[in-house]
């Protein structure tokens, strides 16, 4: 009972500590912009709807090879998942993440609802975190090689920048992955400054990715799946500027949406707040402040309406019900 109290608790000041983060930061960028925004909800209001729907249709059709993804990684734990079922249970996780202000976030219902139709099969949580991972790791390899490709990064000291510390990061991820005997050491020692839930948590990703080293050519083919999916999802972002007549290279969306997406993952409502700041503080070397902050609000709109189509869809269907979708064991 102690305990129940003290997680209660926790849960209570991490969704207070959202809204202090998302609200805080958005009071903060709407009074210092306050001058300029007539002129950002101008052009809000001169969207122009083709590129608007083409990304909306774009995103959706990119969720497809991330639920191809999702089989591969199932199938690994001897379970069978169908595509349909992969990439209905991708739209579930996309309406508690971009529409519900929770702690508990779309790849915790992700894997109740694969644990709760394979039948209490324990391993899905394991195949939910290494295809999250996959995902965290493309973006990674994404945002990196933009500077073999787009020439305006190595003029920009934040892009630059951004990319040294992704590639260090990368390192560094890679090292506590997949090499056992750091994680072993590492998982022994008692650092104070280093939080238990972190040792646990490398912990877990080591365990769900020790599974995968007799399976090496599911790597491959997932990391290219993960590449095709949020190719689609960066060309979306891309005709979202061009809806505002936004004119900035396609090259740059490849190192910027990675840095958003990872950013996502900050304390927040629904990214509220966090994102119109990373907007601000990248695009305003390519365009000015009035259209990088229209562009995030359009944004932010987008996200919560592709949330609320997941969710239209998920309110008529509910669970992984049906015989066609119901995930199974082998």
């Amino acid at each position: 009972m102690e305990n129940s109290g003290i997680e209660k608790r926790g849960n209570t000041w991490k969704t207070i500590l959202r809204f202090v983060v998302s609200f805080g930061l958005m009071g903060v960028i709407l009074y210092l912009f306050r001058a300029q925004l007539p002129t950002v909800f101008q052009y809000l209001k001169e969207v122009q709807p083709l590129y608007f729907a083409l990304a909306v249709v774009l995103f959706f059709v990119g969720l497809i090879p991330v639920a191809f993804r999702l089989r591969l990684v199932i199938q690994v734990h001897g379970t069978k998942l169908s595509v349909g079922a992969a990439y209905y249970v991708n739209l579930i996780a996309l309406f508690f993440n971009n529409v519900l202000p929770s702690s508990v976030g779309g790849e915790m219902m992700k894997a109740y609802y694969l644990y709760k139709d394979s039948k209490g099969s324990v391993s899905v949580f394991s195949a939910v975190v290494v295809d999250r991972l996959f995902g965290l790791i493309t973006m990674l390899l994404i945002s990196i090689s933009t500077i073999f490709f787009f020439d305006s990064a190595q003029g920009s000291h934040k892009i630059m920048g951004s990319i040294v510390m992704l590639a260090a990061s990368t390192t560094t991820l890679a090292i506590f992955i997949f090499n056992k005997r750091i994680v072993d050491t590492l998982c022994q020692i008692h650092i104070p400054l280093l939080p238990a839930i972190f040792i646990e948590k490398i912990r877990e990703i080591y365990r769900a990715m020790y599974e995968y080293r007799e399976h090496r050519g599911i790597f491959g083919r997932c990391i290219g799946l993960t590449l095709v999916g949020q190719t689609t999802y960066i060309i979306a972002n891309y005709l979202l500027a061009r809806s505002l007549a936004i004119e900035i290279p396609l090259a740059f969306f490849f190192f910027f949406v990675p840095i958003l997406l990872l950013m996502g993952a900050a304390p927040s409502v629904n990214g509220i707040g966090v994102r119109e700041a990373i907007f601000l503080f990248y695009l305003t070397e390519f365009t000015t402040s009035e259209k990088a902050l229209a562009l995030s609000l359009l944004t932010t709109f987008f996200m919560i309406l592709v949330g609320m189509i997941s969710g239209i869809v998920y309110a008529f269907k509910g669970g992984l019900a049906s015989d066609k979708q119901k995930v199974s064991l082998e």
